[in-house]
């Protein structure tokens, strides 16, 4: 087979804007790549919890309610309810939960364990009978499901015997692609 002969490249004459901006385009591109480690490092991408709160009208009952504010699928997040009454609950204690924003989540356990648990499409209703204190809480261990982004809106309800009202709350969860 005969040997074919290849011209020489070192003749070929380069335009130097490509190389200009190459240069610029790597150095953009390094840059950005560096701002997200940078995000990464700091925990701007991990869970951040945040607390909202509200008062009856009355101004004897107190919601505060700890929430993730940004999370990423498959991570655990905050999620704790407390009410407190000035001069002790005299009647059971009523939570209402938004249903959709429980819905991002896998829940694991609540703590303590509701007396009575209702659900509708919008609401999730839990009961407990009246504690001995001026303060009650309740932990929620969960979990972001896998498969979920962007997050939506929730918010958390205290009721009055009769179905009223006290307090209410509204927050937002944030879920990084």
């Amino acid at each position: 087979m005969p040997q074919v002969e290849l011209p020489p490249t070192a003749n070929v004459s380069t335009d130097p804007s490509t190389w200009a901006h190459g240069l610029w385009f790597r150095r953009l591109f390094l840059g950005l790549l560096a701002i997200v480690v940078l995000a990464g490092l700091v925990g701007v991408f991990g869970v951040r919890s945040r607390e909202v709160s509200a008062q009856s009208a009355s101004g004897r009952v107190t919601l505060d309610v700890t929430y993730a504010q940004s999370a990423r699928a498959g991570l655990d997040v905050p999620f704790e309810i407390e009410v407190h009454r000035d001069g002790g609950f005299d009647d059971d204690v009523v939570l209402l939960v938004s249903s959709d924003y429980l819905d991002l989540f896998n829940r694991n356990t609540i703590d303590p364990q509701p007396d009575s648990e209702t659900s509708t499409a919008h609401n999730t209703r839990w009961e407990y009978a009246a504690p001995p204190t001026d303060t009650f809480v309740v932990t929620v261990d969960m979990e972001v499901q896998q498969g979920r982004h962007w997050g939506r809106s929730g918010n958390v309800a205290v009721l009055d015997p009769k179905g009223n009202v006290l307090a209410r709350t509204s927050f937002t969860t944030w879920l990084a692609p």
